[in-house]
């Protein structure tokens, strides 16, 4: 079968949009070939492997002209409204075709124009209405991301919480008029009625369901019908009719089916308001990583400069305490580096002459002269946000069907009510009132709540549920990926370990021992000697003060305690230990254990190690997840030795080591090209790529705020077998998913012709469509525990007992 596609981006069409002999798949398509011309598009086309969602660098733009007495600003607009790639670059070339806009850059995933322009030539206002021309919405931003992201989801909820309230309140009152009472009401006490309902539903139809208005306004403007069109349509047309039928003093009155669309549909909004924020989130806190300037050495000068002007093979001082700014090669100094950006490992590493480092990694100790490798852009941590920025917004497949369907849908359900409209009033000649009548009852029993909020609802009560174990989601379409998971991939650090430093062997263990090791390490704030000194105040020994003490940077500590002198650090190789302490070090060099020497007096008294400990349920975790058929592996940015041996712990057989962020994100790739559903299990700054390329990202709660704002769940709590009951609750909610949606088919299917026929009046079609969406909502408690049938049984025998005794009484007996 044929597949129509757009004649611009090739892209196939679900909604034809035509244009001067063409089709398109959005209007954005449309009016992008309308800017550029046939001819320009044609030679685009013919270029190899041109990519549509990278076309702005192949378009020639005007270079402006900057006026000496220009005045640069920049400006950020929010967009609403961008269909696909091509709408993003629609407005951008409409934007630097504008007087007085020095440049624009447009980034669809979060919706937002960046705009270089000449105050004294032009204004903000005029580019909003320049990108409103174009049939989007647009709104300057003027204050921080988050505020006007809090302030959409707090307006978003007071309209939903407006329209819940206000559709009680009439459903309550629209009691009289259902049951039949209202023609006996006296004339005044039935105006107050009226009237009253009228004032009621009101707010909730225009101000609670205004972004359904406005979506249907937009929609009729560029000729493509959607949800909001037919929301629209029938809301309106109830509350039209029943403004209708006071004035004309009929029987029945609309309102409430009107504000339960509105209610209906803007639950489902609500819930999955978070979603579309989801990239901006995660680049926003990479980008907070990076560095705005650097120390350029100059003439042996330190000169602070801009991040842009830093180019390669300049010479770049990093002081104690700062972030580095660029990759790059030290030259001149000696640190210890915190590269939990790059692994997530909690040493520091020790950074020397001829060391690389990584922009986005925090110098610790020393100052450091680095010769720049890579700056700006091409940037370790700016591959990691670009590639973070590409895998984030993607919908979840059910959520994909649902919008499929009721792009059909909707013309459909449009077409079927202006025909059944027209075939009572023309063809069955019953006159004008009860032909609106049947159309509406078409509009209300096909308005697609029960189709819209099939998967929201079960992915909340899914949610709910996980709460019970630590879960969160963080988008809507989590538990359905978790549901086709068959491969787990963990992180070592933070994830089956507590991704915390504790001494875990020291031998011999004497008390006198640990006073001198206690009393040297506790004036050392290394990471090692941290662990070191925890320990050692665990055990309550007393420490005696210390003398001459000093750091040796890249080895270790040394003091004179008690009139002894004492070096503990690292081995040098070329140590000689006696029997059982050589074979005990060889046991936890094989481990992959950080190991320590201590000197007392020249002579080695003792060696320790340090390392990470691993989670109590992490071996049991395992164990679930391979009996649920998952194939497990572990992929950590530590040494081969330290990962076999967590991985025996745990009883993991596949494994990789020293795994930077983008790799782990390939072997997520690789994986997943082999025909795996993979999730992803991290906590670390660097395992948000893999996080967001794994077909499910399960972050850690106590790991970095860039890894929880990756994964598509976090879980909150320090126990891994909640991963594997997530898992089996996937599964539930995803069956749950599927009989949700087909029941919304097949009740559409059924009810609509019910409606076309006369079958169903308005009333009927409210009420089906109530119980329709009521039937969803049932449905997705079963998730909670709620028991349909349990409700059903308790509530026929106590209306079978109330039978049997009205009868008795009734016959007297």
């Amino acid at each position: 079968m044929a597949v129509l596609t757009c004649y611009l981006c090739e892209q196939p069409v679900i909604t034809e949009v035509p244009g001067d002999g063409h089709v398109f798949c959005c209007h954005g398509c449309r009016e992008l070939w309308r800017l550029l011309g046939d001819e320009e598009i044609q030679e685009l086309k013919s270029r190899p492997g041109i990519n549509w969602e990278n076309l702005r660098d192949n378009i020639a733009v005007p270079t402006p002209a900057i006026a000496l007495n220009a005045d640069p600003q920049t400006v950020t607009i929010d967009i609403d409204g961008m269909w696909c790639a091509s709408c993003s670059i629609l407005v951008e070339q409409v934007l630097t075709r504008m007087p007085g806009v020095l440049g624009a850059q447009i980034d669809f995933a979060t919706s937002t124009a960046q705009v270089a322009m000449d105050a004294s030539a032009t204004s903000s206002k005029n580019l909003e209405n320049a990108i409103i021309k174009l049939g989007y919405d647009a709104k300057e931003r003027d204050r921080d991301d988050s505020d006007l992201e809090s302030d959409r989801d707090l307006t978003l909820l007071r309209r939903f919480g407006v329209s819940a309230v206000l559709t009680v309140f009439v459903m309550m009152f629209s009691v009289p008029i259902w049951s039949g009472y209202l023609p006996t009401f006296p004339p005044t006490l039935r105006d107050i009625l009226e009237y009253g309902l009228w004032a009621i539903a009101t707010p909730s139809v225009f101000w609670s369901g205004w972004p359904f208005l406005r979506g249907a306004w937009s929609s009729l403007r560029h000729g493509v019908p959607t949800m909001d069109l037919l929301i629209a349509i029938g809301s309106l047309s109830a509350y039209g009719y029943s403004v209708y039928t006071i004035f004309a003093g009929g029987r029945y009155l609309y309102f409430d089916t009107a504000t339960m669309f509105i209610t209906f549909l803007l639950l489902s909004r609500n819930l999955e308001v978070g979603t579309r924020n989801r990239a901006a989130g995660v680049v926003r806190m990479l980008s907070r990583l990076s560095v705005k300037s650097a120390w350029l050495l100059k003439d042996g000068q330190e000169v602070q400069t801009d991040i842009s002007q830093v180019g390669i093979g300049d010479q770049v001082v990093v002081r104690p305490g700062e972030k580095v700014p660029v990759d790059g090669t030290v030259i001149a100094g000696h640190s210890a580096i915190d590269e939990a950006f790059l692994t997530g490992e909690a040493i520091p590493v020790d950074k020397s002459v001829g060391s690389i480092v990584y922009a986005g990694t925090v110098n610790s100790t020393g100052r450091l002269i680095i010769q720049a490798l890579r700056v700006s852009t091409d940037t370790i941590l700016a591959q990691t946000a670009r590639f973070v920025k590409a895998a984030q917004g993607t919908q979840g497949q059910w959520r994909k069907l649902a919008d499929r369907v009721l792009r059909v849908f909707v013309p459909a359900v449009l077409a079927a009510g202006v025909l059944t409209f027209l075939y009572w009033l023309l063809v069955a000649k019953i006159g004008t009132a009860p032909s609106m009548l049947h159309m509406i009852a078409v509009f209300v029993i096909a308005c697609p709540c029960a189709l819209s909020v099939a998967t929201p609802l079960a992915v909340l009560a899914g949610a709910q549920r996980l709460g019970g174990y630590g879960m969160l989601l963080r988008s809507d379409d989590a538990l359905e990926r978790a549901a086709d998971v068959d491969t787990v991939v963990l992180d070592k650090t933070g994830t089956l370990t507590t991704g915390q430093m504790a001494l875990t062997g020291l031998w011999p263990e004497t008390p006198e021992l640990l006073q001198l090791i206690g009393s040297v390490e506790i004036a050392s704030e290394h990471p090692v000697a941290t662990a070191v000194s925890k320990y050692v105040e665990q055990s309550g020994t007393p420490l005696v003060p210390v003398s001459q003490f000093a750091e040796e940077p890249g080895w270790g500590v040394s003091g004179e305690v008690g009139g002894r002198h004492l070096r503990i650090g690292a081995l040098d190789g070329d140590e000689h230990f006696d029997g059982d302490m050589a074979a005990l070090a060889e046991t936890w060099q094989e481990e992959g254990r950080t190991i320590a020497k201590v000197v007392v007096d020249g002579r080695i008294a003792a060696i320790l190690s340090v390392g990470d400990q691993l989670r109590p349920q992490a071996r049991e975790a395992v164990r679930m997840l391979k009996s649920q058929g998952m194939d497990v592996w572990m992929a950590t940015g530590d040494s081969a030795e330290a990962a076999a041996m967590i991985a025996s712990q745990v009883g993991i057989t596949h494994y990789l080591a020293r795994q930077k962020p983008l790799d782990k994100a390939q072997f997520v790739e690789t994986l997943q090209a082999e025909g795996h559903r993979v999730a992803f299990v991290g906590d670390g700054i660097n395992d948000s790529p893999a996080l967001v390329k794994s077909h499910l990202g399960i972050a850690m709660g106590t790991g970095s705020d860039i890894a929880i704002e990756a994964g598509h769940l976090t879980l909150t709590r320090p126990n891994l077998i909640s991963l594997a009951d997530t898992l089996t609750t996937s599964k539930q909610v995803t069956r749950i998913i599927k009989q949700n949606l087909l029941w919304a088919l097949i009740y559409n299917t059924l009810a609509l012709p019910a409606a076309a026929m006369g079958y169903t009046g308005p009333f009927i079609a409210a009420v089906s469509m109530l119980l329709s969406s009521a039937f969803v909502l049932a449905n997705s408690l079963r998730i909670l525990g709620f028991s349909p049938k349990r409700y059903i049984v308790s509530t026929s025998v106590v209306l079978g007992v109330g039978t049997s005794l009205a009868l008795i009484a009734f016959l007297g007996l």
